[in-house]
C-alpha cells in the first residue's frame, strides 16, 4: 500500500515536467548500456533550448563515457516548492539546481548534503578559480558547485530608442527622461516592464535591490536588514513614479514575475528591462528578430548593483553520489563553465573563465564583466542569506503595500526591516 502512494504522488509530482526517477542504487540506475545514469533537475531546458543543453551532456559524457547524464526539467516557478515535494517523497534527482536564496533553507532541511569531503580532492587552481561569496562554507560546510554569476544590466529596444531618436540613458534623470518620451501606452508602446509579484519572491532582486545600491544604500549589514533608511526610500519612490507619476510602465505590475517581463520585452513593445546576463539567450530564443542592446544600469548617487548566482547541489536522496559530483566538478571548471556559457549565454562563475576572449569580445557580455570590476557599491544578497524566500516574500509585499498606496514608503521599509530582524535574529 506504502509503495502504491508514493507511486500515485510521484505521477501527480512529475506531470508538469519530464518524467524522471531517483533515489535507486547504482544498479538500477544503470542503463541497457550499463552506463551509471544521474539526472539533473533543472529549469534550463526550456528557457535555452536542449539543442544547446545538450552540447553540455555531450561534452561531460565525452569525458565520463561511463555516465549518462539525464536532464529533468521544470519551469523556475515551481523549481522551488517541486524540489521540497520530491524530498519528501525521497525522490530527488541526483543533482538539484539550488538559487542563491535556496542555499542555506536545502542546506537546514538535508535536503542537499555536504560537498566538503569531495571538494578536498580537487586541485587547488581549481579551488582558487571558484573563490568567492557563493563558494564560502555555511556552518562549516560546503554545500554547492558555482555555475552561473551575474549582476543587474539594463536591456533596451534599439528600435524604439532609434525612432525617437535617443541614446540608451546613463543615469536616473536621463532615464526617467527616456521613459517619457518613449511611452505611448495608447499605441501599447510601454517604458519599461515594471515586475514586483511576490511569488515567486525574484523580481525584487532586478527591479528594487539595484535601485536602493545606486542611491548609496545597502540591502543587508551585520546580519541585518539595512535597507530602511533615507536611500532605501530614495530608491523604492523612484521606482514607484516610473509606475504612477509617469505612468510608463507595462500594466499589472503586482502580479507580473521573470517569465511575464521576458515575455514583455520579447514582444517588441517594450523599451527597457532590467536582466541579468543569463537573459540574453532567453530573448534570443523568444524572439530570434528583437534587436536589443545592453548598457550599464542608470547611475544613481552611485553605481550600484547586486551579485546572484545558483550553484548545483548533490541532493541527499542520490545513490549516484560519486557520479553526480563529477558533472558538479565539470560544470564548475574553467572547460565546463566556458562551454556552458557559451551555450546558454550565461556569465562564469569561474575567474579563469571570466578572462577569456569570449566574454571579453561580447558587446552583451563585456557589460556585466565591467560592471563586476567597477561598480562602486556591489553586494551579494542571496547566497547564504537564511530564509532568503520568506525574507524576500515579505520585502516585496510591503512593496506592493507601498506601491497601492496603503503604506509610505517609510512604513512598508520599516516593517520589512522588523520582519527582516526578527527572522535573522533567530
Amino acid at each position: 500500500m506504502k509503495k502504491m502512494i508514493l507511486s500515485g504522488l510521484f505521477l501527480l509530482l512529475i506531470a508538469p515536467c519530464i518524467v524522471f526517477s531517483a533515489g535507486q542504487n547504482e544498479a538500477d540506475n544503470a542503463g541497457d548500456d550499463g552506463k551509471v545514469q544521474i539526472h539533473w533537475l533543472t529549469h534550463w531546458v526550456t528557457e535555452q533550448g536542449p539543442d544547446k543543453i545538450n552540447e553540455v551532456k555531450k561534452a561531460f559524457e565525452a569525458k565520463n563515457p561511463d555516465i549518462e547524464l539525464i536532464f529533468d526539467n521544470i519551469p523556475f516557478v515551481q523549481m522551488h516548492d517541486k524540489v521540497l515535494t520530491l524530498n519528501m517523497a525521497g525522490m530527488a534527482p541526483d543533482i538539484l539546481t539550488v538559487s542563491g536564496a535556496w542555499v542555506t533553507e536545502f542546506a537546514e532541511a538535508g535536503i542537499i548534503v555536504p560537498i566538503d569531503d569531495y571538494v578536498n580532492e580537487l586541485r587547488q587552481e581549481y579551488k582558487d578559480a571558484l573563490a568567492g561569496p557563493a563558494f564560502v562554507p555555511y556552518k562549516g560546510h560546503l554545500y554547492g558547485i558555482p555555475i552561473t554569476n551575474g549582476n543587474i544590466g539594463l536591456y533596451y529596444n534599439t528600435k524604439i530608442l532609434k525612432e525617437v531618436g535617443i541614446a540608451p540613458p546613463t543615469n536616473w534623470d536621463e532615464f526617467v527622461d527616456a521613459c517619457v518620451k518613449v511611452a505611448d501606452p495608447e499605441k501599447g508602446i510601454y517604458a519599461l516592464t515594471g515586475n514586483v509579484a511576490s511569488e515567486p519572491p525574484t523580481a525584487i532582486n532586478y527591479e528594487i535591490f539595484p535601485l536602493i545600491m545606486q542611491a548609496g544604500g545597502r540591502i543587508l549589514e551585520n546580519n541585518r536588514a539595512a535597507f530602511n533608511t533615507a536611500e532605501g526610500v530614495k530608491a523604492v519612490t523612484f521606482y514607484k513614479d516610473l509606475i504612477k507619476k509617469y505612468k510608463v510602465s507595462t500594466p499589472g505590475e503586482l502580479n507580473a514575475g521573470e517569465k511575464e517581463k521576458r515575455a514583455n520585452f520579447s514582444s517588441g513593445n517594450v523599451a527597457f528591462m532590467f536582466e541579468g546576463p543569463w537573459g540574453v539567450g532567453i530573448q534570443r530564443k523568444s524572439n530570434p528578430d528583437l534587436e536589443f542592446g545592453i548598457v550599464p544600469l542608470p547611475v544613481g548617487k552611485v553605481s550600484g548593483n547586486i551579485v546572484l548566482g545558483s550553484v548545483l547541489g548533490l541532493s541527499e536522496n542520490g545513490e549516484n553520489k560519486e557520479a553526480a559530483f563529477k558533472f558538479m566538478e565539470f560544470m564548475g571548471s574553467a572547460e565546463g563553465q566556458l562551454l556552458w556559457d557559451k551555450a546558454t549565454g550565461f556569465f562564469p562563475y569561474n575567474k579563469v573563465t571570466m578572462q577569456d576572449e569570449y566574454f571579453q569580445n561580447d558587446p552583451y557580455l563585456k557589460v556585466f564583466a565591467d560592471q563586476q570590476i567597477n561598480t562602486e557599491n556591489m553586494q551579494v544578497v542571496d547566497n547564504y542569506l537564511k530564509n532568503a524566500v520568506d525574507l524576500k516574500r515579505q520585502f516585496t509585499i510591503e512593496i506592493q503595500n507601498f506601491l497601492t498606496d496603503k503604506k509610505t514608503a517609510e512604513q512598508a521599509l520599516n516593517d520589512a526591516a522588523a520582519y527582516w530582524n526578527t527572522e535573522l535574529s533567530k
